[in-house]
């Protein structure tokens, strides 16, 4: 199970990557900076600390494979 898991986060990061590079350096700090507002207007009891993490944990989203046939079977 883990190595899918692996699988999907590099999958993953691969993605996110593939995303950025498109992107100049003022386009990706609008977009962060987009994003850390969006953060802050929806949470506004998070201060700057938690809003930076919460954003950093967008960004690395963690994978689990769930196998269907498996939780049908119990």
């Amino acid at each position: 199970m883990s190595a899918i898991s692996e699988m999907a986060e590099k999958f993953n990061l691969f993605l996110y990557r593939q995303h950025i590079r498109k992107l100049g350096p003022g386009e990706i700090e609008l977009a962060r900076t987009w994003c850390l507002d969006l953060i802050r207007k929806e949470h506004p009891q998070l201060n700057d600390e938690q809003v930076e993490r919460f954003y950093e944990n967008l960004i690395h989203v963690k994978f689990t494979a769930v196998d269907e046939w498996e939780q049908r079977m119990k």
